[in-house]
Protein backbone atom coordinates (compact mmCIF):
# COMPACT_ATOMS: atom_id res chain seq x y z
CA UNK A 1 0.00 0.00 0.00
CA UNK A 2 0.91 3.38 -0.59
CA UNK A 3 -0.11 6.52 1.05
CA UNK A 4 0.67 9.06 -2.17
CA UNK A 5 -1.91 8.13 -4.55
CA UNK A 6 -3.11 9.42 -7.51
CA UNK A 7 -4.50 13.62 -7.64
CA UNK A 8 -8.20 13.79 -6.62
CA UNK A 9 -10.46 16.64 -7.76
CA UNK A 10 -9.77 19.68 -5.55
CA UNK A 11 -13.09 19.87 -3.45
CA UNK A 12 -11.82 18.16 -0.48
CA UNK A 13 -12.94 16.91 3.30
CA UNK A 14 -9.87 19.21 4.44
CA UNK A 15 -9.53 22.85 3.60
CA UNK A 16 -6.27 23.41 5.48
CA UNK A 17 -6.77 26.89 7.65
CA UNK A 18 -3.65 28.57 6.39
CA UNK A 19 -3.30 32.43 6.78
CA UNK A 20 -1.45 33.70 3.42
CA UNK A 21 0.00 30.34 2.66
CA UNK A 22 2.63 31.16 -0.30
CA UNK A 23 2.16 30.07 -3.85
CA UNK A 24 5.40 29.90 -5.48
CA UNK A 25 3.99 29.02 -8.67
CA UNK A 26 0.28 28.98 -7.87
CA UNK A 27 0.31 24.52 -8.52
CA UNK A 28 -1.27 22.07 -5.52
CA UNK A 29 -1.15 18.46 -4.84
CA UNK A 30 -3.98 16.64 -3.17
CA UNK A 31 -2.36 13.92 -1.38
CA UNK A 32 -5.26 11.14 -1.64
CA UNK A 33 -4.23 7.86 0.50
CA UNK A 34 -7.13 4.79 0.52
CA UNK A 35 -6.49 1.97 2.61
CA UNK A 36 -6.87 3.14 6.23
CA UNK A 37 -9.41 5.74 7.56
CA UNK A 38 -6.43 8.58 8.17
CA UNK A 39 -5.86 8.21 4.69
CA UNK A 40 -9.09 9.40 3.58
CA UNK A 41 -8.45 12.52 4.86
CA UNK A 42 -6.87 15.13 1.48
CA UNK A 43 -4.06 17.59 2.59
CA UNK A 44 -3.23 20.14 0.01
CA UNK A 45 0.54 20.41 0.05
CA UNK A 46 2.50 23.06 -2.30
CA UNK A 47 4.37 20.59 -4.78
CA UNK A 48 7.27 23.15 -4.16
CA UNK A 49 7.81 22.16 -1.02
CA UNK A 50 7.61 25.27 0.25
CA UNK A 51 6.02 25.87 4.01
CA UNK A 52 2.74 26.27 5.04
CA UNK A 53 1.80 29.13 7.38
CA UNK A 54 0.55 28.30 11.22
CA UNK A 55 -2.70 29.34 11.43
CA UNK A 56 -3.54 32.45 14.21
CA UNK A 57 -3.77 29.76 17.07
CA UNK A 58 -1.70 30.40 19.77
CA UNK A 59 1.20 27.86 18.99
CA UNK A 60 2.75 27.74 22.25
CA UNK A 61 5.98 27.99 20.61
CA UNK A 62 7.85 28.47 24.59
CA UNK A 63 6.29 25.69 25.74
CA UNK A 64 7.63 22.72 24.21
CA UNK A 65 11.36 21.62 22.49
CA UNK A 66 11.39 20.56 18.95
CA UNK A 67 8.62 22.39 17.35
CA UNK A 68 10.97 23.01 15.10
CA UNK A 69 13.35 20.32 12.92
CA UNK A 70 15.11 20.18 9.10
CA UNK A 71 15.07 17.70 6.89
CA UNK A 72 17.81 19.14 4.58
CA UNK A 73 18.65 15.62 2.83
CA UNK A 74 15.28 13.80 2.06
CA UNK A 75 16.46 10.81 -0.52
CA UNK A 76 19.41 10.32 2.29
CA UNK A 77 16.37 9.87 5.06
CA UNK A 78 14.30 7.08 2.87
CA UNK A 79 17.49 5.23 2.28
CA UNK A 80 18.51 5.01 5.47
CA UNK A 81 15.42 4.28 6.77
CA UNK A 82 14.59 1.50 4.12
CA UNK A 83 18.05 0.16 5.26
CA UNK A 84 17.89 -0.02 7.95
CA UNK A 85 14.27 -2.11 7.96
CA UNK A 86 15.11 -4.34 4.81
CA UNK A 87 12.41 -3.04 2.88
CA UNK A 88 11.77 -0.77 -0.34
CA UNK A 89 10.48 2.66 0.82
CA UNK A 90 10.31 5.23 -2.07
CA UNK A 91 10.40 8.71 -1.01
CA UNK A 92 7.23 10.52 -2.34
CA UNK A 93 7.87 13.59 -4.69
CA UNK A 94 6.67 15.92 -2.61
CA UNK A 95 8.89 15.39 0.32
CA UNK A 96 11.36 17.94 -0.74
CA UNK A 97 14.49 19.76 1.42
CA UNK A 98 13.21 21.63 4.31
CA UNK A 99 15.20 23.87 6.69
CA UNK A 100 12.90 25.19 9.49
CA UNK A 101 9.98 22.82 9.19
CA UNK A 102 7.54 23.86 12.09
CA UNK A 103 4.24 23.25 13.71
CA UNK A 104 0.82 22.90 11.49
CA UNK A 105 3.07 22.37 8.53
CA UNK A 106 2.58 19.17 6.48
CA UNK A 107 5.51 17.08 7.02
CA UNK A 108 6.36 12.99 5.75
CA UNK A 109 5.83 10.45 8.14
CA UNK A 110 6.44 6.91 8.57
CA UNK A 111 4.09 4.47 9.51
CA UNK A 112 3.00 1.12 9.46
CA UNK A 113 -0.50 -0.02 8.73
CA UNK A 114 -0.10 -3.11 9.17
CA UNK A 115 1.44 -4.37 5.78
CA UNK A 116 4.85 -2.72 6.12
CA UNK A 117 6.32 0.97 6.53
CA UNK A 118 5.15 3.69 4.07
CA UNK A 119 5.39 7.17 4.09
CA UNK A 120 2.32 9.33 4.76
CA UNK A 121 1.57 13.33 4.64
CA UNK A 122 0.85 14.90 8.41
CA UNK A 123 0.10 17.86 9.63
CA UNK A 124 2.70 18.77 12.41
CA UNK A 125 0.99 19.34 16.16
CA UNK A 126 -2.56 19.41 17.32
CA UNK A 127 -4.82 20.21 20.49
CA UNK A 128 -7.09 19.22 22.72
CA UNK A 129 -10.59 18.93 20.91
CA UNK A 130 -12.01 22.39 20.96
CA UNK A 131 -9.23 24.36 21.93
CA UNK A 132 -7.17 27.03 20.32
CA UNK A 133 -3.52 26.04 21.89
CA UNK A 134 -1.65 23.72 19.33
CA UNK A 135 1.05 22.12 20.53
CA UNK A 136 4.00 19.21 18.73
CA UNK A 137 4.95 17.51 21.70
CA UNK A 138 4.14 14.30 23.71
CA UNK A 139 5.92 14.57 27.27
CA UNK A 140 6.50 10.12 27.43
CA UNK A 141 6.22 10.35 30.83
CA UNK A 142 2.92 11.09 31.10
CA UNK A 143 1.23 9.86 27.51
CA UNK A 144 -0.48 7.08 28.73
CA UNK A 145 -2.82 9.35 31.17
CA UNK A 146 -3.59 12.65 28.79
CA UNK A 147 -6.54 12.30 27.02
CA UNK A 148 -4.72 13.33 23.73
CA UNK A 149 -2.46 10.87 23.61
CA UNK A 150 -3.34 8.07 25.49
CA UNK A 151 -5.51 6.18 23.06
CA UNK A 152 -2.65 6.30 20.41
CA UNK A 153 0.49 5.98 22.35
CA UNK A 154 0.14 1.82 22.22
CA UNK A 155 -0.44 1.76 18.25
CA UNK A 156 -0.36 4.77 16.84
CA UNK A 157 3.86 4.96 16.65
CA UNK A 158 5.31 6.89 13.77
CA UNK A 159 9.00 7.68 12.87
CA UNK A 160 9.73 11.10 11.86
CA UNK A 161 12.74 12.08 9.35
CA UNK A 162 15.29 14.43 10.45
CA UNK A 163 18.68 15.68 9.62
CA UNK A 164 18.64 17.56 12.98
CA UNK A 165 16.02 19.37 15.58
CA UNK A 166 16.19 23.05 16.68
CA UNK A 167 16.17 24.48 19.82
CA UNK A 168 16.48 28.06 21.47
CA UNK A 169 18.85 29.18 24.08
CA UNK A 170 17.28 32.45 25.83
CA UNK A 171 19.52 35.30 26.98
CA UNK A 172 19.07 37.71 30.13
CA UNK A 173 17.74 40.19 27.69
CA UNK A 174 14.71 37.73 26.25
CA UNK A 175 16.42 37.27 23.36
CA UNK A 176 16.43 34.33 21.26
CA UNK A 177 19.33 32.74 19.87
CA UNK A 178 18.58 29.01 17.81
CA UNK A 179 20.81 26.18 18.27
CA UNK A 180 20.88 23.32 16.09
CA UNK A 181 21.51 19.71 17.18
CA UNK A 182 22.21 16.81 14.92
CA UNK A 183 24.06 13.21 15.63
CA UNK A 184 27.96 13.41 15.06
CA UNK A 185 28.15 11.51 12.08
CA UNK A 186 26.01 13.76 10.41
CA UNK A 187 23.63 11.48 8.27
CA UNK A 188 20.00 11.58 8.63
CA UNK A 189 17.86 9.58 11.88
CA UNK A 190 14.35 9.68 13.21
CA UNK A 191 12.90 10.63 15.88
CA UNK A 192 9.76 8.99 17.54
CA UNK A 193 6.20 10.30 17.88
CA UNK A 194 2.55 9.39 17.99
CA UNK A 195 -0.09 10.22 15.35
CA UNK A 196 -3.45 10.71 15.75
CA UNK A 197 -5.94 9.63 12.70
CA UNK A 198 -7.46 13.32 12.77
CA UNK A 199 -11.30 13.46 11.71
CA UNK A 200 -12.87 14.10 8.55
CA UNK A 201 -15.90 15.56 9.97
CA UNK A 202 -14.50 17.93 11.84
CA UNK A 203 -12.31 18.89 9.27
CA UNK A 204 -9.09 17.53 11.45
CA UNK A 205 -6.40 16.06 9.26
CA UNK A 206 -3.76 13.19 9.96
CA UNK A 207 -1.76 14.98 12.52
CA UNK A 208 1.69 13.55 14.89
CA UNK A 209 3.26 14.55 18.15
CA UNK A 210 6.91 14.36 18.53
CA UNK A 211 7.74 12.33 21.84
CA UNK A 212 10.00 13.90 24.16
CA UNK A 213 11.98 12.85 27.53
CA UNK A 214 14.84 14.92 29.83
CA UNK A 215 17.50 16.10 28.37
CA UNK A 216 21.14 14.61 28.10
CA UNK A 217 23.80 16.98 29.07
CA UNK A 218 23.89 18.53 25.37
CA UNK A 219 20.55 19.80 25.49
CA UNK A 220 20.17 20.32 29.01
CA UNK A 221 22.15 23.81 28.42
CA UNK A 222 19.26 25.18 26.46
CA UNK A 223 15.86 23.29 27.49
CA UNK A 224 14.64 20.57 30.12
CA UNK A 225 13.56 18.38 27.48
CA UNK A 226 14.53 16.73 24.26
CA UNK A 227 12.79 14.42 21.42
CA UNK A 228 13.15 11.05 21.73
CA UNK A 229 15.43 9.69 19.17
CA UNK A 230 15.43 6.23 17.70
CA UNK A 231 18.64 3.78 17.38
CA UNK A 232 18.44 2.03 14.20
CA UNK A 233 18.03 -1.19 16.07
CA UNK A 234 14.59 -0.29 17.62
CA UNK A 235 13.37 1.51 14.60
CA UNK A 236 11.49 -1.92 13.26
CA UNK A 237 9.77 -2.26 16.94
CA UNK A 238 8.76 1.39 17.47
CA UNK A 239 6.57 1.17 13.74
CA UNK A 240 5.30 -2.11 14.50
CA UNK A 241 1.49 -1.59 14.94
CA UNK A 242 1.42 -4.39 17.50
CA UNK A 243 0.38 -2.71 20.73
CA UNK A 244 2.99 -1.26 23.27
CA UNK A 245 2.92 -1.64 26.75
CA UNK A 246 3.92 1.64 28.95
CA UNK A 247 7.22 -0.12 30.25
CA UNK A 248 8.20 -0.80 27.20
CA UNK A 249 7.25 2.35 25.47
CA UNK A 250 8.84 4.05 28.78
CA UNK A 251 12.31 1.60 27.79
CA UNK A 252 11.98 3.53 24.21
CA UNK A 253 11.93 6.85 25.47
CA UNK A 254 15.81 7.12 27.00
CA UNK A 255 17.91 10.45 26.20
CA UNK A 256 20.55 9.85 23.49
CA UNK A 257 24.19 10.12 24.35
CA UNK A 258 25.65 13.46 24.46
CA UNK A 259 28.74 12.30 22.91
CA UNK A 260 26.84 11.06 20.27
CA UNK A 261 25.73 14.55 18.93
CA UNK A 262 26.68 17.47 18.21
CA UNK A 263 25.26 21.11 18.64
CA UNK A 264 25.92 24.83 16.90
CA UNK A 265 24.57 28.01 16.98
CA UNK A 266 22.57 28.82 13.64
CA UNK A 267 21.44 32.09 12.58
CA UNK A 268 18.97 33.85 13.88
CA UNK A 269 17.06 34.14 10.40
CA UNK A 270 15.45 30.38 11.61
CA UNK A 271 13.73 31.99 14.30
CA UNK A 272 10.63 33.17 12.03
CA UNK A 273 8.72 30.11 11.29
CA UNK A 274 7.96 31.57 7.75
CA UNK A 275 11.43 31.66 6.89
CA UNK A 276 12.44 28.58 4.89
CA UNK A 277 15.88 27.58 2.98
CA UNK A 278 19.80 27.37 3.23
CA UNK A 279 20.10 30.42 4.58
CA UNK A 280 18.54 29.07 8.25
CA UNK A 281 20.94 27.15 8.75
CA UNK A 282 24.24 29.71 8.13
CA UNK A 283 26.23 30.11 11.32
CA UNK A 284 25.19 32.46 13.68
CA UNK A 285 26.22 36.20 13.51
CA UNK A 286 27.94 38.07 16.17
CA UNK A 287 25.35 39.11 18.86
CA UNK A 288 25.78 42.48 20.02
CA UNK A 289 27.48 41.73 23.34
CA UNK A 290 30.04 39.85 21.46
CA UNK A 291 30.71 43.47 19.08
CA UNK A 292 31.22 45.07 22.41
CA UNK A 293 27.97 47.43 21.86
CA UNK A 294 26.62 46.24 25.16
CA UNK A 295 23.38 45.93 24.30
Amino acid sequence: MTCVGSIPPRTSTYRESVSAAPKPDGRRRALETKSHPACRIWTNVAVTGQFQVAPAARLGQGAGVCNRYTLIDPDGAFAAIAKILGVRLEKPDWVTKRYNLGLMQVAPTIVNLGSGPTAMPMRFGGGPSGGSQVFGNARSETIFEKRTFKQQAPTHRCAIPTTGFIDWETDDQGRKWPHLFTLDHGRPFTMAAIWNAGDSTAAVPPHFYIVTTAPNELVARHHDRMPVILPENRLARWLDPTPMAQPEFTAFAQSYPAAQMREREISDFANNVKHEGPECLEPAKPRPSQLGLGF
